[in-house]
């Protein structure tokens, strides 16, 4: 605590940002103006008072403070500073003043950024005060407390509105068809926005607002691929998805929102020194600030019928009475899937074995997953809340396999079995809580998060060759975390400073039996980790600057039968920089970024046990795996609608799944699946964004090329190939009248041979037909997925003495029906971030 107070009282004492600026002649109301922009902070005046002084003035290195006094000696007015702003006023006129805080939409309830708004007294309709609307369709003004005004907003191409005052209005703007007709209005919000961390897509009045839930919008923004929960941002790996700050600890809560709630993603490709060390990337959803009091409402369905049928609802409520907010949500889900797989493999030993596999896998599941809690702000500088997140499996989870398997030695056939494989997970309660503070102390922001989590689960998996029990295998897990993080932040010469700590306590026991195919097992694991971390942005002119920079403590006690093993007990400290530039003038940019970023191997991959996949397959974990460090480089540049990166990284200790004869004396003819590390490997990329609008249409084009080049001859492979992998893919969006959206987006990925790893091409084609009615609060969909059935995945695999070739369908292909309906659309202020989101990944 005494450093943390050493830090704070020297930032706490910095000066305010010095100017210099020239004033001859000019309007009292432009002066001012120009006082607010480079002071940076708001100065609220009446202009019908002020306009008729005028004001001739050397200001030199004055703070925006002392320059208002400057302007104003010599005029009836006097400053009154605020915590957001200044207030001119004429002296020895002391009323008390109120906030006006608004929201201004459009007939889609999408927010209108940059409308005038104009404070007029009734009657002779005399301007008293204006502003235009932020980003997010609000805005602020302030009045004389008691008196009756008039709010008047406007914007290109709708219908003015004219309201009575009130302290929360809502704006709804109507298009005006008649001037719509005769006015072209050429300029347009770009949907890709360049920063140093990455990149920012405007998904408000955009067609990716279309797109039904965020977890189907995803996919759409640039340079991410995968669905069903599964994400990649190209280049950089898994991304942690936050919402409104807050870490999405269940991927579903993607489900539960809309693409039409949000105001942007943030694709941060290069995460700073906030974030943990294996945070490989970030995309942030900002949604739309709704205003409004009392209850409102979310409900969804979602129905697709593909070889089986899945289907899940989702209901909010919220009830927000003043700054309170009271909300409770739950989600309900049947997933069905269903897959195909043929493969081969051979294995080079005393004798060469090859088998020959046809499987088909089902998962039937059901879960029940909810929230509860609570926000409340009692001003705008501070809020809190808490949040309680049970979940849980309705019934037992049955995931079954059958099919044959023709096993030959030397071209002889030794083997043939009909094989079933069944496994059931029997899940208890799974519980989850956070509590966070977000709140402004002078000029310091502070946002502090604590999480638990609690998790178990029971399986039993039971194996039959040729109608023969052969296989009883019994796995239990039961895992806990503990987590807090606090950042502080604040204003430094002339930039932003910020710093904090994060600590995770997790602990995971994990016990399997088996009836003799392999070993026991009881592996216990502890984990202590604690990060301390400062972050430092300051802009320049066109430029922007970030840097960054974090510390991190972990102790690993590794426990076997309860016994503590040394060699699997590491302790690591480790220093995680950030570095990060980006120039932006007139529509064009350019960025720099540098970033290490460290990696623990999932817990699951830790574990000493032999698991059963079939007679002739076997996988096993690694508890002596070390850390993957990779340092990445990276570099983009955009102008209007076009976006072009590329990428370099060195990754040292890479994990990589092997395969390799299993106890040739004891298991002739099984393959093992196991996890190595590759001591040094190079990461190589580009990529092309093009996002034009013509008309109706917004086609998206995507084009990656991607060059993983491993050495893996110090784990005994000697395969090396070095074909790269190229990824395209053409988004088309048609925004057309009357409510109707229609999106077919494809996708092509090459044939590729790097290292070990050979993969032929595949693709895919799919489409969504979307109508809103009623306002746009119901909204119904038509999804096709994988329309022309081409959703194969092809890979072959050399490994030690060994070879694989593998053909995988998952049931891509699906049709689905959506229906999506709202009432007086507020949404939960909670602002809760989370902490120990990566920790949280691995359990």
């Amino acid at each position: 605590m005494t450093i943390l107070f050493s830090i704070i009282l020297p930032l706490h004492s910095q000066t305010p940002r010095q100017f210099s600026i020239e004033l001859k002649d000019k309007p009292l109301p432009a002066a001012l103006k120009l006082i607010e922009k480079e002071g940076g902070k708001n100065i609220i005046f009446s202009y019908n008072e002020t306009e008729s002084y005028r004001v001739t003035a050397s200001i030199r290195q004055k703070t925006e403070l002392e320059a208002i006094g400057t302007v104003l000696n010599g005029t009836p007015f006097i400053c009154k500073e605020r915590e957001e702003y200044f207030v001119i006023q004429k002296k020895g006129k002391n009323v008390p003043t109120t906030e006006i805080r608004g929201q201004v939409t459009n007939e889609k309830n999408e927010p209108l950024p940059y409308s005038n708004v104009l404070l007029l007294t009734p009657g002779d309709s005399t301007f008293v005060n204006g502003c235009v609307t932020r980003e997010d369709g609000s805005f602020l003004m302030i009045a004389e407390e008691g008196r009756p005004y008039l709010i008047r907003v406007s914007y290109i191409g709708y219908k003015t509105e004219v309201q009575p005052y009130h302290p929360t209005p809502t704006f709804h703007l109507l298009p005006d068809t008649q001037l719509m007709q005769e006015v072209t209005i050429s300029a347009r919000r770009p949907m890709i926005e360049v920063g140093p961390n990455g990149l920012k897509a405007n998904v408000a009045g955009t067609s990716l607002a279309r797109m039904g839930s965020a977890a189907e919008m995803l996919p759409h923004l640039p340079f991410v691929t995968g669905r069903n929960g599964e994400y990649n941002v190209m280049g950089c790996g898994s991304p942690v998805i936050y919402i409104n700050n807050k870490k999405v600890r269940d991927i579903t809560e993607l489900e539960r929102i809309r693409a039409n709630e949000i105001l942007s993603a943030e694709v941060i490709t290069t995460p700073g020194a906030e974030y943990a060390s294996d945070v490989a990337a970030v995309i942030r959803l900002h949604t739309i600030r709704r205003r409004g009091q009392g209850l409102s409402g979310h409900f969804n369905t979602t129905y697709s019928q593909g070889h089986s049928a899945n289907a899940n609802e989702y209901m909010a409520l919220n009830y927000r009475t003043g700054g309170l907010d009271l909300f409770v949500k739950g989600y309900l889900a049947q997933q069905n899937s269903y897959g195909k797989t043929t493969n081969m493999n051979r294995i080079k030993g005393s004798a060469i074995w090859q088998t020959n596999k046809n499987d088909v896998q089902t998962h039937k599941s059901q879960r029940f997953s909810g929230e509860l809690g609570f926000n409340y702000e009692p001003d705008e500088h501070h809020s809190f809340g808490l949040r309680y997140m049970p979940e849980t499996g309705i019934g037992n989870a049955d995931r079954n396999s059958s099919g044959r398997t023709v096993t030959r030695r030397n071209d002889e056939e030794t083997d043939r079995i009909n094989f079933t494989t069944a496994e059931q997970t029997h899940t208890g309660w799974d519980h989850a809580a956070n509590a966070y503070y977000a709140g402004e102390l002078g000029k310091w922001n502070i946002d502090f998060n604590a999480d638990y989590l609690f998790k178990r689960s029971h399986s039993d998996q039971n194996a039959m060759n040729n109608d023969d029990a052969t296989v009883q295998a019994d796995s239990r897990m039961r895992s806990s975390l503990y987590a807090a993080k606090l950042v502080v932040s604040a204003p430094l010469w002339n930039g932003r400073f910020s710093f904090g700590t994060e600590e995770t306590f997790t602990n995971r026991h994990d016990i399997f039996t088996q009836n003799g195919f392999s070993a026991d097992a009881d592996d216990h694991i502890k984990q202590s980790v604690y990060a301390t971390f400062a972050d430092y942005s300051k802009s320049i002119r066109h430029w922007k600057l970030n840097m960054g920079i974090r510390y991190e403590h972990q102790q690993t006690d590794y426990y076997e039968k309860g016994i503590r093993i040394d060699a699997q007990s590491p302790t690591y400290n480790d220093i995680i920089p950030v570095l990060a530039a980006s120039w932006s003038h007139n529509g064009k940019s350019f960025s720099l970024s540098y970033r290490l970023r460290k990696n623990n191997p999932d817990y699951s991959l830790l574990t000493n046990s032999i698991r059963y996949r079939s007679k002739y397959e076997y996988s096993q974990g690694n508890p002596l795996l070390k850390t993957q460090k990779t340092h990445r480089f990276s570099a983009s540049t955009s102008w209007n609608w076009l976006y072009f990166s590329a990428y370099f990284s060195r990754i040292l200790n890479m994990y990589t799944n092997i395969i390799m004869p299993y106890k040739e004396d004891t298991h002739p003819g099984v393959l093992l699946f196991a996890t190595q590390t590759i001591p040094t490997t190079h990461n190589y990329g580009i990529s092309l964004n093009a996002s034009p609008k013509l008309g109706y249409w917004e086609p998206q084009l995507n084009v990656n090329m991607a060059f993983l080049d491993m050495n893996a001859n110090k784990i005994g492979i000697t395969e090396r190939r070095n074909q790269p992998r190229f990824y395209i893919s053409l988004d088309n969006n048609f925004n057309l009248p009357k409510g109707w959206f229609f999106n077919i987006e494809g996708y092509l990925s090459t044939a590729s041979r790097q290292g070990f790893f050979v993969t032929r091409t595949e693709g895919q084609i799919s489409a969504r037909l979307s109508k809103s009615f009623l306002n746009e609060t119901l909204n119904i969909a038509l999804t096709a997925n994988d329309i022309l059935h081409t959703g194969y995945y092809h890979f072959n695999l050399y490994g030690i003495n060994a070879y694989m070739e593998n053909r995988i369908y998952r049931d891509f292909q699906r049709f689905g029906l959506q229906v999506s309906y709202k009432f007086n659309a507020t949404k939960s202020k909670y602002k809760g971030t989370g902490a120990g989101q990566s920790e949280k990944n691995r359990l």
